[in-house]
């Protein structure tokens, strides 16, 4: 679907890009935002919503604190962490695992960071290889008929509205390097993915904790794509959910159709599942816990070898302190090295 000028003027001013020169010979990129009517009472830069230290959730914050800057403009939208003075990263400093819940037996609950609200339609994102691991807006180019940038804008998702709230599990790494073990295709690059059907909105970035359910398994652009079904562990109805077979057959169909068809809004194939890689709605495309569990701990543990290795940190561009930090060691120890050199000739 194409827009006109003045549409694509009207979209482009309400989210905050400054810049709408040349509209007449911007090509559209129906990726972000088309056929989409814009609802002005919706939040778009996500600061809506109950905190993660409200009685509505369980913080997974401890001693840290969000801050969010530069509301109304979508892309200078930021949403931080910070322990006292100190930045802290939504990635590196919360753990995977929320304090007290075990792995092994019973229900697992994790730490849950949302980025994208339900009713939502703007593409936040933990931003990888920026210092801190910020929650903020994908951004596309936006280029003229001969391929030259004009600007840049945010991403919004052309399906429509987000129908849960949508973020990621901090701590994991769906390792795009190696194949994934369950599916044997190479995961996204990026922390495993999750979705809460709880009932209440928290705010971007206000990490709390979350019961798992199962797993949805995406293959998408030929990579594996995780999706962790959860639920707020606070959520009134928390207590009457412990796998994937207690979530009503209708909110399963519309998690699988979301990710099937948000494609297909922008002229693409539909979404493919595992394990019979295509788009059919069948019993078997949903994970259990206990799989689930298994998924989790192959990427966290993906996650534990990345960081571990900082030349695969710094090739995949990724932002982490502990490697800033074991790359200022090296600099300091190369330059005593040198000095002790320098004094013995």
């Amino acid at each position: 679907m194409k827009l006109d000028a003045r549409l694509l003027c009207v979209v482009v001013a309400l989210f905050g890009v400054l810049c709408c020169q040349s509209v007449s010979s911007v090509e559209e990129v129906p990726d972000t935002y088309a056929g989409v009517e814009v609802d002005v009472t919706l939040d778009p830069a996500g600061m809506l919503g109950a905190e993660g230290k409200d009685e509505a959730f369980k913080s997974a914050l401890g001693d840290m604190t969000v801050e969010r800057s530069n509301p109304g403009e979508a892309l200078e939208f930021s949403v931080t962490l910070s322990k006292g003075d100190a930045p802290a990263s939504f990635w590196h400093d919360i753990p995977a695992i929320a304090q007290g819940s075990l792995e092994e037996e019973g229900p697992l609950v994790v730490n849950f960071v949302p980025e994208i609200q339900r009713g939502q339609i703007g593409k936040l994102e933990i931003i990888k290889d920026i210092d801190g691991n910020p929650v903020k807006f994908d951004r596309k180019d936006v280029k003229d008929s001969e391929g030259e940038v004009l600007y840049e804008r945010p991403r919004y998702v052309a399906y429509g509205a987000s129908p849960f709230i949508y973020g990621a599990i901090p701590q994991t790494w769906e390792n795009s390097l190696a194949p994934d073990p369950i599916t044997n295709i190479t995961g996204d690059n990026d922390p495993i993915d999750a979705l809460d059907i709880g009932s209440v909105v928290p705010g971007v970035g206000a990490a709390y904790e979350a019961k798992v359910l199962g797993t949805l398994g995406l293959i998408d652009d030929e990579e594996t794509d995780w999706k962790v079904i959860l639920i707020n562990a606070m959520d009134p109805e928390a207590d009457k959910y412990n796998s994937i077979e207690d979530v009503p057959e209708e909110t399963k169909e519309m998690i699988f159709t979301y990710f099937r068809d948000k494609p297909v809004a922008v002229g693409d194939a539909p979404g493919k599942f595992w394990p019979k890689i295509d788009d059919a709605y069948t019993p078997d495309v949903w994970f259990s816990l206990e799989d689930t569990k298994d998924i989790l701990s192959h990427t966290k543990q993906a996650y534990a070898d990345l960081i571990a290795d900082c030349s695969k940190v710094e090739e995949l561009e990724f932002a982490y302190a502990g490697c800033k930090d074991e790359g200022v060691a090296r600099l300091n120890a190369a330059g005593r090295k040198l000095k002790l050199l320098s004094a013995s000739s």
